[in-house]
């Protein structure tokens, strides 16, 4: 079990920043240039703040400030990820999904809160709908691997784990040699 948790962290780690842009009228995932930097330079705490801030100011009247709002919601749910705030990064993805519903990263990163809390049956229903709107995706396969073994269907979890080693994770074939073989 140790050693499937460090092999966990590594390709965490190496997969975390998993957002996708849609093109036209659809969601288009963008960072307040403040947050970003401070997101980016691991100040969670500050960068919250300034999401917090923009909710209590943002009015939904037009589509595109449903989206806005959206991102909003995504964004402060992955600094509470990155507090540890795990059921707090769940309620703030669930309010990005109902606000936007086709972005497949809310559903990602509310995948890896839920899989962090051991709740691994939403866990999956969220990698699935991840995969569902972005199949190209190896971390969303990695992950659902992960919950898969964990849940003791190891045949469906090396699918996945194949699947995200044709989609690029070839660190995964470490994975792969150890527990499907």
């Amino acid at each position: 079990m140790i050693k499937y948790a460090n092999v966990l962290m590594l390709v965490i780690l190496m997969i975390a920043p998993a957002s996708g842009q849609k093109k036209g009228n659809e969601f288009k995932e963008f960072y307040y240039p403040p947050a970003s930097k401070m997101f980016d330079a691991q100040h969670y705490f500050e960068t919250l703040q300034y999401y917090n801030d923009e909710l209590a100011e943002m009015k939904l009247v037009t589509a595109k400030d449903s989206t806005d709002k959206a991102n909003v919601y995504y964004l402060r749910g992955r600094c509470k990820f990155e507090l540890t705030d795990k059921r707090g990064a769940t309620e703030d993805l669930t309010q990005a999904i109902t606000l936007f519903s086709k972005q497949e990263s809310f559903y990602y990163y509310r995948g890896l809160a839920n899989h962090w809390l051991k709740r691994y049956a939403k866990a999956q229903a969220d990698y699935d709908k991840a995969i569902k709107l972005n199949p190209n995706k190896m971390a969303y396969y990695v992950n659902r691997g992960f919950v898969k073994y964990l849940t003791g269907d190891l045949d469906a979890a090396c699918y996945d784990f194949s699947k995200a080693g044709e989609n690029g994770s070839f660190e995964i074939y470490e994975v792969i040699k150890e527990y499907c073989n």
